[in-house]
């Protein structure tokens, strides 16, 4: 990324100069801009209404972090720029959507805008080991959600969007058509657990949320109401019994280890004979992109005291509630598996 002595590159990592000189970039859709065409400063300024020198230099510091090339084009005043395939990723149709998270301006993303109070406190989070979330906003993160509607819309689409990308993966992966009944455990807003009802004909379905988002999940999941419950609890309380499978997808990373080892033992509760735990989880250090999982990692200390976890992590975790790990699967989505458990001496 930096191609100059270490110490400059300590500190333009360090500098906040870097994140937020990013985050301009993304607001003010230079990635955009440039591959419709508007190559120069002086267009740019143009197009985006800002000052053309100070335009100029943020474009020569992003481009030295890799986002563009810049180049002295013969019969061109100034500087062209050209996008790299680092700064593609900031393009508005881009299938990671990273430019909406990175807007300052974007109405649509509450949620986003939250976390960086909390990420701010991240060296209270490393001093104590606990969330800091309630230190910036007043309040733990899932009061606050329940305090904001908006945020918590914002919240459960964007888990939404994950489950979008993963469901087509998670139909091929596992043998669902072996399977009667899926406990969608914390299943949101009910889309990943509709995509699999519709995917699989003969599947009957129970989503178990929170009273608040059962009453959103009952629109998403009328067109399979005939085959799907919808149950208000948590699940730290006792689940719904008899179960095939028990789905907890992208969920246990939101908790500490005594918590998730707590809604595990719920799981292993309720199962049926001969049932699973199916657990989809983002696992640290096992994809091409180690660097987001880490990202990841320390999102869920600040917000939540979570963690990212290892598939030694979960096998240790499903052990602790007599869950033996029996099979794992790996996603096309970077970092992402699935990881099958049953009750030990079942195998």
């Amino acid at each position: 990324m930096f191609r100059q002595d270490p110490l400059n590159t300590i500190l333009a990592l360090g500098s906040g100069f870097t994140p937020t000189a990013v985050r301009v970039t993304a607001t003010l859709g230079l990635p955009d801009l440039v591959e419709q065409g508007h190559r120069t400063v002086s267009a740019l300024a143009a197009e985006t209404g800002t000052d053309e020198q100070s335009l100029g230099r943020v474009l020569h510091y992003v481009s030295l972090l890799g986002l563009f090339t810049e180049t002295e084009t013969p019969g061109t005043p100034g500087k062209v720029y050209d996008l790299t395939d680092v700064g593609r990723v900031l393009l508005s149709d881009h299938p990671g959507n990273l430019r909406r998270w990175l807007d300052y301006e974007d109405p649509s993303r509450p949620m986003e805008a939250r976390f960086e109070p909390a990420v701010a406190r991240l060296m209270d989070a490393v001093r104590t080991g606990l969330p800091v979330y309630e230190q910036a906003h007043g309040r733990p993160f899932w009061e606050d959600l329940e305090a904001h509607p908006d945020i918590e819309r914002s919240f459960n689409t964007g888990i939404a969007r994950i489950a979008n990308r993963l469901v087509p993966e998670l139909a091929r992966l596992y043998d669902w058509a072996s399977v009667g009944h899926v406990v969608d455990v914390g299943g949101g807003n009910g889309s990943l657990l509709l995509k699999l009802l519709t995917e699989y004909p003969s599947l009957r379905g129970t989503l178990l949320e929170l009273e608040s988002v059962v009453t959103e999940a009952k629109g998403t999941l009328a067109p399979v109401a005939d085959r799907c419950d919808l149950v208000a609890g948590s699940f730290f309380d006792p689940m719904p019994t008899g179960g095939d499978v028990y789905l907890i997808a992208n969920t246990l990373h939101n908790w500490s280890d005594r918590d998730a080892g707590r809604i595990l033992g719920r799981c292993a509760e309720a199962l049926a004979p001969g049932g699973r735990v199916v657990v989809v989880e983002r696992l640290l250090d096992s994809g091409k992109d180690p660097v987001m999982a880490s990202y990841a990692d320390l999102l869920m200390l600040v917000l939540l005291g979570g963690r990212e976890r290892s598939l030694a992590d979960l096998r240790d975790l499903g052990s602790g509630v007599g869950l033996a790990l029996t099979d794992t699967r790996k996603f096309e989505l970077p970092g992402h598996w699935l990881v099958e458990f049953t009750r030990e001496g079942n195998r």
